[in-house]
């Protein structure tokens, strides 16, 4: 018995150590699990989906002012006193119970186009408001990838600390040993115990914006904040990066063909230009055709029941023509034009801004791009040199010729260019998925 115990907390320890295994691997989010993540699961995009939902609502709504209004109505009186008796064509002084009841219908021949227009209008406020969560889809993509590249520069940037800090008190504890020996002065060892503090403090500062980085991710993903989450680096290439060339004409007309927001706009503009439409309308005469059928029952009415009265004897029927033509409404109709007009002009006027702005978010972004090119150039020819200078500094000092100074200083500058570089690996890749961003192909 205590054999099949045994087997049996054997197999439950194994499988939740598998479970936990599990979470542990869950933990790991690639980049474009972490833009999957954002997308789900953003309060911009929710929201801007719920307004679609609205639109598409408005829609169907304008549509369905095409088919005929349609009401039934009834009405139920008890009425106490003086009463005019119909049969015996004198006055009554009694309680008297009826009901009124009847079905109306009513359809629009002629509007001035109203209804059409309006149609036309809110298919194009849809189609604006969908483009909008694109564009809102995009600028979380390009929030994330922001985001996602700064803590990926902060791991790489404190993984460069912590080497540098292991390298300073291997140093000291050689310095230390020499000093021991007297063949080094007790000066060199004061200096580089400084030097390494200074490397163990660049580490806490550097792990500090590694993890005010990381909150920030976290935030915008919206995920589980006390999980130790591990963001692994996407697959990039960083020679075609480099090689790339980019037309500043052909980026442009990339960007205004593929925009969401120029897309939302000119959208916006035609909803606009039918809005007006559906206003001038109410210049024109209405043409209703309609149609009534009513009925009553009264009880002072004795030779009849409820239903010979209802559905019989009391019955009658209307079918109508309306013709309504606007003469004068206190200038409401002319200010309701002037305001559409206003918000076809402003979002004509807001389309040229936005053009604009293209442009000159395109040019800089090209301009930064091409920067970041060179900056990867500059930055591995520093790599190389500051490389080169601290190992014949290390040698100097080996045999006794240069001094702690020099080395520290040296140090200090191979340092600087690995976090330059370092820089400018993770610069260029933010500046292409800021160039993509602007011509809305960001993937």
């Amino acid at each position: 018995m205590s054999i099949r115990i045994s087997a049996l907390a054997l197999i439950f320890t194994f499988f939740f150590s598998l479970i936990a295994k599990a979470q542990e691997e869950n933990l790991v989010l690639t980049y474009e699990e972490a833009v999957n993540i954002a997308l789900r699961e953003n309060i911009q995009i929710k929201q801007q989906e719920n307004i679609l939902e609205t639109s598409r609502a408005e829609r169907s709504e304008a549509f369905a002012n095409l088919a005929p209004n349609v009401s039934f109505n009834a009405t139920g009186q008890r009425i106490y006193g003086r009463q005019f008796d119909q049969t015996s064509g004198d006055f009554t002084d009694e309680q008297v119970n009826r009901l009124n009841g009847g079905l109306s219908a009513n359809i629009t021949l002629f509007n001035g186009f109203r209804i059409i227009n309006t149609i036309k209008q809110r298919q194009h406020a849809a189609e604006s408001q969908l483009y909008q969560i694109n564009q809102t889809k995009q600028d979380v993509v390009f929030n994330v990838s922001q985001q996602y590249l700064q803590v990926l520069l902060n791991q790489e940037l404190l993984r460069i600390a912590k080497a540098n800090l292991e390298q300073q008190n291997e140093l000291a504890e050689s310095i230390r040993i020499f000093v021991e020996a007297g063949t080094r002065n007790i000066a060199d060892q004061y200096n580089q115990e400084a030097e390494a503090k200074r490397a163990a403090l660049t580490v806490v500062e550097s792990d500090n914006q590694l993890k005010i980085s990381r909150v920030q991710l976290i935030r915008l993903l919206q995920i589980d904040p006390f999980k130790d989450w591990i963001f692994s680096e996407p697959a990039l290439s960083q020679a075609e990066l480099l090689q790339e060339n980019i037309s500043l004409e052909q980026t442009y007309n990339t960007a205004i063909a593929n925009r969401p927001d120029i897309r939302q706009q000119e959208t916006s503009i035609e909803a606009n230009k039918y809005g007006l439409k559906a206003m001038r309308g109410l210049y024109y005469p209405r043409l209703i055709l309609g149609y009534e059928l009513y009925s009553q029952y009264s009880d002072l009415e004795v030779r009849y029941g409820f239903s010979e009265q209802l559905f019989d004897i009391n019955q009658s029927q209307v079918l109508y023509l309306n013709l309504s033509i606007p003469i004068f409404n206190n200038l409401s109709t002319k200010t309701q034009v002037q305001r559409s007009k206003q918000l076809l002009n402003n979002s004509m006027l807001d389309m040229e801004d936005l053009e604009r702005n293209i442009f000159e978010q395109v040019q800089t972004a090209i301009a930064d791009y091409e920067t970041a090119q060179e900056r990867i150039v500059a930055a591995e020819a520093q790599v190389r040199a500051a490389e080169k200078a601290l190992e014949a500094e290390k040698e100097r000092f080996r045999l006794g010729v240069g001094n702690i100074l020099d080395l520290t200083r040296v140090n200090a500058a191979y340092v600087e260019a690995l976090s330059t570089k370092a820089q400018a690996d993770y610069q260029i890749i933010f500046q292409k998925a800021a160039l993509e961003y602007y011509k809305g192909k960001l993937q």
